[in-house]
């Protein structure tokens, strides 16, 4: 009998032929963030870690943190005789010090000797006998699932937040503003398997300061999800020297398409698939319909993971997340800074012809020739790794 985490994936069981991919892909995600010689197997429809005594709350909290993961179990790996599982079941009680349980039972290796259901009565007569209640009203739920070679039985269960790993579908680069809207986006495309890249533009004399008012934290605690990160991030100063003397009601259109032309040319530069927006449909000036549609056709894929979702459906999902109270510290948000009597019906024509006439292509590219990078991941925290301009850095891969 030894300690055994027992691991579920959610969706990666439907995959098909494409399933050992993900897999690996989840095997490879849970060893770097418990370190490369943990000790993982792929045991048909599970993962199990054999970590020896060394189950803590930081590992069960680590491990529920990984996209992919749909539940964590934490109980003992046995041989797959009735004997042996029942030693391990009455072992679970004890230590998890249990008055009533409810048993569920799964053989999924069809050449034992015993069915599930014939298992599973032969396990409640066992307890019954020791003076336990077996019942599926009061009972602490206990799992019982035999492999062909393992059985495994755990009644602490922790639920994760399933998806697909991060880094099997591709990487994306999200506008990170420093407010809950933006980083749930984030979460969310993490969730779908992306790996999750940053762009922020601030009102900060320099990116340091920048880094260390706020949007680094933020930063680092995305990085709890999505595992390696990567920061491109300069001062918006350049779009405010060829606006502040202009007199139009489109500056924060124009501004947004600022944000997205500079955030195009890095993705078109460093390999990003598509750019990731926190944009909800018509919750400020700037995300009316015809304002998003005044930005113009992208010349990558723009993904809205909360175009139809409300305030308050958002900041749920940041507390369901755990990111809540950092991405709500107070903080100088470029929008917000920019934001004056705006259009909510801007023209595109009109977008354009103004983006023209104020020479904002230029500010684009004094912007990325300032843009400073900051890589982070769990173990170092967020460090600048350049100051030299965006496009003649090296690519790295994430």
């Amino acid at each position: 009998m030894e300690t055994a985490i027992v691991i579920h994936h959610s969706e990666i069981a439907l995959k098909g032929r494409k399933r050992g991919y993900f897999e690996r892909k989840l095997v490879d995600n849970i060893k770097y963030v418990l370190g490369r010689g943990t000790p993982v197997y792929r045991d048909e429809n599970r993962l199990a870690i054999i970590p020896g005594d060394l189950v803590s709350e930081e590992v069960v909290e680590k491990l529920r943190k990984i996209f992919g993961v749909h539940s964590v179990g934490i109980g003992v790996r046995v041989e797959p005789t009735v004997d042996e599982i029942k030693n391990a079941v009455h072992y679970v009680v004890e230590r998890e010090r249990l008055e009533s349980v409810w048993l569920e039972v799964k053989r999924s290796y069809k050449g034992h000797p015993f069915t599930s259901q014939e298992l599973r009565r032969t396990l409640a007569t066992s307890l019954a006998q020791r003076g336990l209640q077996v019942s599926k009203n009061s009972g602490q739920m206990m799992k019982v699932e035999v492999t062909e070679k393992n059985a495994y039985v755990y009644a602490r269960i922790v639920k994760g937040f399933g998806g697909l790993p991060v880094d099997s579908s591709g990487r994306v680069l999200s506008l990170l503003s420093g407010g809950v809207d933006s980083a749930v986006a984030s979460l969310l495309l993490m969730k779908r398997g992306c790996r999750v890249d940053f762009l922020h533009l601030h009102s900060y004399r320099t990116s340091d300061e920048a880094v260390n008012e706020k949007i680094g934290e933020v930063v680092e605690k995305l990085t709890e999800y999505n595992l390696k990160s990567t920061l491109y991030t300069a001062s918006f100063t350049p779009f405010y020297k060829h606006i502040w003397d202009k007199k139009t009601r489109l500056e924060i259109v124009l501004f947004r398409r600022y944000l997205l032309t500079v955030a195009e040319e890095i993705a078109l530069s460093r390999g990003y698939r598509a750019l990731v927006l926190g944009d909800s449909l018509a919750q400020v000036a700037s995300q009316t319909l015809p304002n998003i549609i005044a930005l113009g056709q992208p010349r990558i894929p723009i993904f809205r993971p909360l175009i139809g979702m409300d305030k308050t459906e958002i900041i749920e999902l940041a507390q369901k997340y755990g990111i809540l109270e950092t991405v709500s510290k107070p903080y100088k948000d470029c929008c917000s800074l920019i934001a004056r009597h705006q259009a909510t019906k801007a023209d595109s024509r009109f977008v354009e012809r103004e983006w023209q006439l104020f020479g904002l292509d230029a500010a684009v590219q004094k912007t990325l020739q300032e843009m400073e990078v900051y890589r982070c991941t769990l173990r170092t925290g967020l460090r600048k790794v350049s100051p030299q301009p965006v496009k003649d850095v090296v690519a790295e891969k994430p």
